[in-house]
């Protein structure tokens, strides 16, 4: 526990952080962010978007925690529905519009070298085109790169191996999942 002293010198250089963030709700600045990762755990959702044919969108990514194919996801906003950040994400993420077909698929703890995070797995399928048709099938894959997948890709990005049960086939496992990764 944090003294009253030291509480009281953190108090003004906190507020001036949060004067400096006009809205919350449309992210936070990097270093903030960065430090929010190391105090606290986050909350995202992660869109398992399939098709009819029981294929799964992935998008590619790059960063210091990996490279590798992975479930487009979105940490949740201060005071913000979830529906609004599954549909934020998938414009973001896929140039896309979604539709959640119903609760979270799972509830996946991770604790990583990134950050400790709670991610819902949400099971969706694309309510439109992907506007953004130079996304898909590049290759080599660059980031933010958009492929159909068949089964576990190849290069899966690592924290994602949790999800190989929703990626190995057409059939889901029952759900919801509540998982926790040590």
């Amino acid at each position: 526990m944090i003294d009253d002293r030291t509480a009281g010198r953190l108090t003004g250089p906190l507020n001036e952080v949060l004067k400096a963030i006009p809205d919350p709700q449309r992210g936070l600045p990097e270093p903030v962010f960065d430090f929010a990762l190391k105090i606290t755990p986050m909350v995202n959702v992660d869109l398992l978007v399939r098709d009819g044919e029981g294929r799964s969108l992935l998008s590619w990514r790059e960063d210091d925690w990996g490279r590798g194919w992975h479930i487009p996801g979105s940490i949740i906003r201060v005071n913000e529905p979830v529906a609004r950040r599954i549909a934020a994400c998938a414009e973001a993420e896929l140039t896309a519009t979604v539709e959640a077909d119903g609760p979270p698929l799972a509830m996946t703890e991770f604790r990583t070298a990134r950050g400790h995070f709670f991610s819902l797995l949400f099971l969706c399928r694309l309510t439109g085109p992907i506007r953004n048709a130079a996304l898909l099938d590049q290759s080599p894959p660059r980031p933010g790169a958009l492929a159909w997948h068949r089964g576990v890709p190849d290069r899966l990005y690592p924290a994602h191996t949790v999800y190989d049960p929703w990626l190995s086939g057409s059939e889901l496992p029952p759900g919801p999942v509540f998982r926790f990764i040590p």
